[in-house]
């Protein structure tokens, strides 16, 4: 079997179930470097016995501040079908499961919603307002992601 030891692998939008295989095909082929897409969101949806499952395998979950737009009281009508993530909820999965084991990502740059830098402070100030600590930010927010990236 061929090695990829320098690969990134990213779930996208995988069931847990799949979500979990790809992580244990992933490892099994070499690849350390694995982030599952939109973990918290309707599309994944994982539980936090999933999130400490993927984690224990090395994977790291992705949480996106478009995740906090979501929902009925959404400002574009086709976000309105999807579940509100909430920053207390965001919060409540670091802290079960560990900053160590998520990377902060905005998921925008859609006609209507808010920039990049713009979304990345609103999940920032989201997330340190149900105590996650400026630490634990920049775990997720350049440690991580600085290790997916550079090994």
């Amino acid at each position: 079997m061929r090695r990829w030891p320098e690969a990134r692998i990213c779930t996208g939008h995988a069931k847990p179930t799949e979500v979990l295989a790809i992580i244990e095909a992933a490892r099994d082929a070499g690849c350390d470097r694995i982030v599952v897409t939109h973990a918290e969101f309707e599309v994944v949806n994982m539980s936090v016995d999933q999130m400490k499952k993927a984690a224990s395998m090395g994977a790291k979950m992705e949480i996106c501040a478009m995740g906090m737009l979501m929902g009925p009281g959404a400002h574009l009508g086709w976000m309105r079908h999807w579940r509100l993530v909430t920053p207390k909820e965001s919060a409540e999965h670091v802290k079960a499961v560990g900053a160590e084991h998520f990377v902060l990502a905005t998921d925008l740059g859609q006609t209507g919603n808010p920039s990049q830098p713009d979304g990345y402070q609103m999940l920032v100030a989201g997330l340190t307002a149900n105590g996650v600590t400026r630490e634990q930010i920049k775990t997720m927010g350049r440690e991580v992601p600085g290790k997916l990236l550079m090994g």
